[in-house]
């Protein structure tokens, strides 16, 4: 968020499949307080709002880089086998049976969102692919993903013997870690 003119509106960078879902917003929370929204401007890839109680650009760059929150009753209804970034963050991990460990982020950077996942003392990232997911039970903050497919796409964060390239780790070292080599 940053602001746009000098009436205090906000240019907002959304993080959303659907911008049109700001212009039925009623009231969104910044550093949780809640604002009523007085009008909602949308372009290809931007939002300009127009909060009640921010009425001139300083005021609004007191804003600059913050996060609009908004109810999750306001949010909008999602198709089946799509999920809202707070509700897959602090997923617990299984491939198959084992635990691997909880999401702490989700990276959207391209085709896929890219999951991370640490553990008490590793670290990796998957792509969010639908061959990779056999569950995601959000109400019960467990996902289980298949193991052929892990083992195919996952990035490890970390250096060990067998490393391939920079930060890669290879599936053996995964499974057998028992702490950095040099």
């Amino acid at each position: 968020m940053k602001p746009h003119g000098v009436k205090g509106a906000i240019k907002v960078g959304p993080m959303t499949d659907d911008v049109a879902r700001f212009k039925k917003l009623e009231k969104v929370y910044i550093n949780d307080k809640m604002y009523k929204v007085l009008n909602a401007q949308l372009s290809s890839n931007e939002v300009f709002l127009t909060l009640d109680g921010i009425n001139s650009r300083d005021e609004a760059e007191l804003f600059r880089n913050k996060e609009i929150q908004v109810e999750k009753n306001d949010a909008v209804k999602l198709e089946e086998g799509r999920y809202f970034i707070v509700d897959i963050v602090g997923c617990e991990v299984f491939v198959e049976d084992e635990p691997i460990g909880k999401i702490q982020e989700v990276l959207q950077h391209g085709a896929a969102d890219v999951y991370v996942i640490k553990s008490k003392d590793k670290e990796c990232m998957v792509p969010a692919l639908k061959k990779l997911l056999v569950s995601v039970d959000t109400e019960n903050k467990k996902i289980v993903l298949d193991k052929k497919v892990f083992e195919e796409v996952v990035v490890y964060e970390d250096w060990c013997s067998n490393t391939i390239s920079r930060n890669v780790w290879c599936i053996k070292c995964w499974y057998t870690w028992k702490g950095p080599t040099k």
